[in-house]
């Protein structure tokens, strides 16, 4: 008998490693469940090289798979004479390893494998916890926009196979399935091309991670391409941001209220869901500065108490803020960038069926609580403030080796140079 592994595709971005068993005149081809960039495996060695970030994880499933092979392997041929075995013998000693390498094991994962494609998705919507950038398991969940999406990917994976007449299953999830499902998102849903990509994102997910449990075993979803190009949207300008600021409320306490919100989130960096979860024990007025972990990447961030912050501060004593669900609160900043005079034309694109359209807008129309924090962004930028340091107030990954590993900003560094910066304003 004679075990290797080889690249199924080592042309393409990521391959599967496939196992090949010489037993008996016959060959066994089955994927092992590893994953990993060609580069980073040495065929000649049979083994992952040590610039793999999943090395260790990748070389202990492979050494696993051979010595389970290599001891079904004794047990069917004890004289070691593979002549005398008859096909029934060769036949289940094959379906062994198959069965190993797609577990039907006791507990949850028995559970698992009668699972329909459906089914299985549900259970990766429950159960899926977030994976590092270099494919590492961790204990934490994804976040409610990402489970929302997840189950509406769920929700029209059913639609389309519906309107197909047919039942989804694992090995359907190919070339085909690509093209009629790309297709059908794009032409009757109306999708444009960045809303697609993320439909295609989790599907790629979800399979990685079924292919790990055991529920199947191909690779053709590897492969699927999605454009992740985005249309512009807007950041504020100073002069834009002071007209909000200004503009005269006092007749309408609820877009007051909703004005003072997005101009928190401005002068903090905020995402809107972390504002929305904001209490008086976050604030260290001793300190200056606003203390929180984002809810959406889990990074401790830290918001200077700017000298424009500490006005806006002056009308909540209580450092209680009473959010409207992001849509409500949205359609208040349009009302209020309308009030403030924000008419300026301004071309919007997006991408569909990978061709480019372009809509006119003025400024007002696309208001939305996301642009607070790219204004924070922008305006810190102009201000002076460096990328580093905005970084550490915005919980953005830091980018290259310096700023990642040699770039250390402690909390009294950060408030000085954005509150400096914020002088401007």
């Amino acid at each position: 008998m004679r075990i290797t592994f080889y690249l199924d595709k080592p042309k393409r971005p990521t391959s599967s490693l496939l196992m090949n068993v010489a037993f008996a005149g016959r060959r066994i081809r089955v994927a092992t469940g590893v994953v990993l960039e060609p580069e980073h495996w040495n065929h000649d060695r049979q083994t992952v090289r040590s610039s793999d970030p999943g090395r260790n994880a990748h070389q202990k499933r492979l050494e696993a798979i051979i010595t389970y092979v290599q001891k079904a392997y004794n047990e069917v041929t004890p004289s070691g004479d593979v002549s005398v075995l008859s096909d029934e013998v060769i036949g289940a000693f094959e379906e062994k390893i198959r069965s190993f390498l797609s577990p039907q094991s006791s507990g949850r994962r028995t559970d698992m494998s009668a699972l329909s494609f459906d089914e299985a998705f549900g259970e990766f919507i429950d159960t899926y916890t977030v994976r590092t950038p270099q494919g590492m398991i961790t204990s934490k969940r994804p976040g409610p926009g990402m489970l929302k999406l997840y189950n509406l990917v769920r929700k029209d994976l059913r639609e389309w196979s519906g309107r197909q007449g047919l039942e989804l299953t694992f090995e359907m999830i190919d070339d085909e399935f690509y093209q009629s499902f790309y297709a059908w998102l794009s032409e009757e849903r109306g999708l444009i091309d960045s809303t697609i990509a993320n439909h295609i994102k989790t599907i790629k997910v979800f399979m990685k991670w079924s292919r790990q449990k055991g529920l199947h075993n191909t690779s053709a979803w590897e492969h699927f391409w999605y454009d992740g190009r985005t249309g512009e949207t807007i950041a504020l300008t100073r002069d834009e941001l002071l007209r909000i600021r200004d503009l005269d409320l006092s007749g309408n306490l609820r877009l007051s209220s909703a004005r003072d919100l997005f101009l928190l989130q401005t002068y903090t960096g905020m995402r809107y869901g972390d504002l929305c979860k904001l209490s008086a024990k976050h604030f260290d007025d001793a300190a200056g500065v606003i203390r929180y972990t984002s809810g959406k990447t889990n990074t401790k961030c830290v918001a200077p108490l700017t000298k424009p912050l500490k006005a806006l501060l002056e009308r909540m004593p209580d450092r209680e803020f009473a959010c409207p669900f992001n849509v409500e609160m949205n359609i208040y900043l349009k009302k209020i960038g309308k009030l403030a005079g924000l008419d300026q034309k301004e071309v919007v694109s997006y991408y569909q069926a990978g061709q480019r359209h372009e809509e006119t807008f003025e400024r007002w129309q696309l208001l939305t609580t996301h642009v607070a924090r790219r204004t924070f962004v922008s305006l810190s930028i102009r201000f002076g403030a460096s990328e580093a340091v905005i970084s550490r107030v915005t919980g953005h990954a830091a980018k290259g080796m310096l700023q990642k590993h040699y770039i250390v900003l402690d909390e009294e560094t950060v408030r000085d140079l954005i509150s400096t910066a914020w002088e401007k304003l």
